[in-house]
């Protein structure tokens, strides 16, 4: 059989490929938006504050639960990843350890020397509450860090599935971006400014294109993607405690 035929024959038929993405589509967008209004709505009516600064722990437990969840419900396709891909997952520990380790050093470095240094923010009385990143102090990034792990659980389920079923890398990016971005939408009910919601709504979307290609065909893709994700809040942080200290010329304003 030439290799055109066996790629034909182990094709998935449209029918069953529509049924499987569907209810794993729905599994995740469902993951993310039933954690995303517990988080807007249900913490509040248990008493428990959302804001990252003043309750890290609730907070990063609450996200901690989600991620578990996460791990449990979407654990067979975890198992399938990368498994006969060119980077078989963490095949080589040593590396993957001290990536890990440079990563997290890098964090606490950033927590611990930069974050001190920057300019303290302002924020005008008449526009209501700030951004919790705005305000970020170092304990704002211990939920922070929890909720990324989520957020890319849960984004890797999705792309691990659609790479088992044969689409093309263009449509698995197309398909995250719209999941990625989409989701942000929610950050509508965090009360921060409609330009900022606008931003992150951009910024994920673009992050969202390049996940797949990162996590399937790059060593250590996995973590890439998790340093940028952690890097673009930092990032943001940075320029608008730098280039304010109005919060009107920066990007949370």
């Amino acid at each position: 059989m030439t290799a055109a035929a066996r790629h034909v024959a182990t094709a998935p038929r449209p029918g069953p490929w529509k049924r499987r993405q569907v209810r794993v589509l729905g599994w995740l967008a469902g993951f993310w938006l039933v954690s995303d209004l517990a988080y807007y709505f249900g913490l509040p009516a248990l008493g428990i504050g959302t804001d990252y600064n003043a309750n890290p722990m609730p907070v990063a437990t609450f996200y901690l639960f989600w991620s578990g969840l996460a791990a449990i419900v979407f654990w067979p396709l975890y198992t399938r990843w990368n498994a006969n891909g060119p980077f078989p997952t963490l095949r080589n520990r040593i590396l993957a350890a001290a990536i890990w380790t440079g990563t997290f050093a890098a964090i606490l470095a950033f927590l611990h020397l930069v974050l001190p240094a920057l300019p303290q923010a302002t924020w005008p009385a008449e526009l209501g509450d700030p951004p919790d990143l705005l305000m970020a102090t170092p304990a704002y990034f211990f939920p922070k860090t929890v909720e990324i792990l989520f957020q890319q659980l849960l984004v890797l389920a999705m792309i691990v599935s659609l790479s088992l079923d044969g689409l093309p890398l263009r449509t698995t990016a197309i398909f995250t971006a719209l999941l990625f971005g989409g989701m942000h939408l929610l950050l509508a009910f965090s009360g921060i400014p409609p330009r900022a919601v606008i931003m992150f709504i951009a910024a994920s979307t673009a992050f969202g294109l390049i996940l797949p290609r990162l996590i399937l065909h790059t060593r250590f893709g996995l973590a890439a993607a998790f340093a940028l994700h952690w890097a673009f809040y930092a990032v943001v942080l940075t320029q608008a405690r730098i280039f304010g200290p109005h919060v009107a010329s920066t990007v949370v304003g």
